[in-house]
């Protein structure tokens, strides 16, 4: 899976580097162009330092971004691009890798110094951090042992000896600034960053020893661990770590038949790739696009939030659930098929269970972000849309049962909703509305049961391509508002025997005269395992409201008492839907025989 991904980014990424190409740009400048421009900076205060014009100071850039609204502040200054490069050349590639062992500087080469502010606040910044900073990158040998220091002696054949006379100068000049706070006249309070950028006037240049500095920090700290890297006529392979933590503490990790524990091993070229790849993962994560699609057909990439609308048309694609932590995460992972935006055909959501008040969701929907919020606002009270990934022990608070179902059925809803469409949702739909169902009756809101049921047999009929359900309820509510009047005989099917035991339990809870109603009473019908109990229950609420029933003035409820409680059903389970539907929808034992 991750190769295939790897695959298609990498074509992107070429693609956009050939399209990108210019004199004034470096060749890795436009290797990189697809995720820099994916980068999103850290919060804070940026600021370039001419080195050849006497350190002077530009203009400080405030950058921060908000990812709510997806406003990145500072975007539009002209500096900006090329902050952002340097930027992306210069940072750590984990905190567990820094050049500085007191982890104050997060920087990673000579040419930039970053730190948090209120790490100047709090005295924690010192002329012995700095002279540590600078010591290590003044002779990164070492810093590394073993097979690490293998590494970067390649490396620094390859790149050559650091600039001694800059470093030397760069050091010098923080030295006097930490003396004298003043000479850097901007605001150090905050949490955000201070990040300071020493370039020349030659932006060419200037980004070539960035780029040249950051690949002396990176290609030895771009494996996992570097105890993992062997040596295969004469090339290096190791681990990486992106989403991959082996160490010490997770022994269970190795793969114990064979000589190497790693559990995969690239070279140089590789891991470089996938380090790539998931910085452009990284910069979609920042801005919430946590839900990746790739179209393995069109070679092309979707990134997307949650309970977003643009959900792409892929045939044959593969599906990434990403998160922010301390790196970003792969939550998830699954093959796509036959993904998008509109429904074939559109779903009608329509009340069928009748009821004197309609929820506003009622109508139809054509795309499947439309389908996705009703499903989430009428059986998941909204707790849904947001939290298919979250973990349980940090889902909001929300009603235990409702929290159950939820964990229960999230997964399969987000397959058959945004992975696979063609899943077989229709074979847990019923389970998990009767549930939902169920739990808004206990709690009193037959109104919510009303409608929760009704998008149960909406899906149903769409489901299975027919209005089946539609009809057959149709029927059920108009035999038995035509049979509580009939003077002459008449007779249930099981459908409309156990609509009119539900229409029998309201009528009962009606007559109650408790300031709260006692809507568990409810509970035991739905809960009941066969007729026979159906049957001694409704006799139980009989003796508890009988005094409360006037056989002449309620000559209806005479009617259908006498009728259930004579009628034999033929199914041996209880017919749950059926059932609620006659004690949610309006009770016909009301209503005026002209209506």
């Amino acid at each position: 899976m991750l190769y295939d991904a790897i695959k298609v980014f990498e074509k992107k990424r070429n693609a956009v580097a050939e399209r990108f190409f210019s004199e004034e740009a470096t060749a890795l400048e436009c290797r990189t162009k697809l995720l820099v421009d994916n980068y999103i900076p850290k919060d804070g205060t940026y600021i370039l330092i001419t080195m050849d014009a006497d350190f002077r100071l530009e203009a400080p850039l405030e950058i921060k971004y908000d990812q709510k609204n997806d406003v990145l502040k500072g975007s539009t200054e002209p500096c900006f691009n090329y902050v952002r490069y340097l930027d992306y050349n210069s940072k750590l590639i984990e905190m567990n890798k820094p050049i500085d062992t007191k982890k104050v500087i997060h920087s990673n080469q000579i040419y930039a110094f970053f730190i948090k502010k209120e790490s100047i606040v709090e005295k924690k910044l010192t002329v012995d951090v700095v002279d540590g900073y600078y010591n290590t990158l003044s002779a990164p040998e070492t810093k590394y042992k073993g097979k690490g220091k293998k590494l970067y002696q390649q490396t620094a054949e390859e790149l050559g000896e650091p600039d001694y006379e800059t470093l030397e100068k760069i050091r010098a000049w923080i030295q006097d600034w930490i003396a004298n706070p003043e000479k850097l006249p901007i605001d150090v309070t905050g949490k955000d960053y201070l990040k300071l950028f020493f370039v020349y006037l030659d932006k060419k240049r200037t980004k070539e020893l960035f780029e040249q500095e950051n690949q002396r920090y990176v290609i030895p700290n771009i494996y996992n661990n570097n105890d993992y890297n062997i040596e295969v006529n004469d090339t290096i392979l190791g681990m990486p770590s992106n989403n991959l933590g082996l160490n010490a503490k997770k022994p269970f990790l190795e793969n114990k038949q064979r000589k190497t524990p790693a559990p995969y091993l690239l070279d140089r070229e590789q891991v470089l790739l996938q380090s790539q790849f998931f910085d452009y993962l990284w910069g979609h994560a920042c801005k919430g696009n946590v839900n990746v699609y790739i179209d393995l057909d069109e070679e092309e990439f979707y990134a997307i939030r949650d309970r977003d609308e643009n959900i792409p048309l892929i045939k044959n694609g593969l599906f990434l659930r990403i998160k922010k932590g301390k790196e970003v995460e792969i939550l998830d992972w699954d093959i796509v098929m036959d993904v998008s935006p509109n429904l074939t055909p559109i779903f009608d959501f329509k009340p069928i269970v009748k009821g004197q008040i309609e929820g506003k969701n009622y109508g139809k929907c054509d795309r499947t972000a439309q389908l996705s919020a009703v499903i989430d606002e009428v059986f998941f009270d909204k707790y849904l849309g947001f939290n298919y990934f979250t973990e349980a022990q940090d889902l909001p608070q929300m009603d235990s049962k409702l929290k159950y179902i939820l964990l229960t059925y999230r997964s399969r809803i987000f397959s058959w909703l945004y992975k696979t469409p063609q899943c077989d949702m229709k074979a847990i739909l019923s389970e998990m509305a009767l549930k939902l169902i169920s739990n808004k009756i206990a709690n009193g809101y037959y109104g919510r049961a009303r409608e929760q049921l009704n998008l149960l047999l909406s899906l149903e009929d769409y489901l299975n391509g027919n209005q089946e359900k539609e009809e057959l309820m149709k029927i059920v509510q108009d035999n038995f508002k035509k049979h509580i009047d009939s003077k002459e005989e008449w007779n249930f099917n099981d459908e409309e025997y156990y609509y009119a035991v539900g229409q029998l339990i309201y009528y009962f809870l009606s007559k109650s005269k408790s300031a709260k109603k006692p809507f568990s009473m409810a509970n035991q019908f739905l809960n009941a395992e066969n007729d026979v109990l159906i049957k001694d229950k409704i006799c139980q609420m009989f003796k508890r409201y009988d005094h409360a029933i006037d056989l002449e003035k309620d000559s209806r409820a005479k009617n259908v008492i006498h009728h259930v409680l004579m009628y034999e059903p033929t199914c041996k389970k209880v017919m749950q839907r059926e059932l609620i539907a006659g004690l949610t929808a309006d009770s016909a034992f009301y209503v005026k025989k002209e209506e």
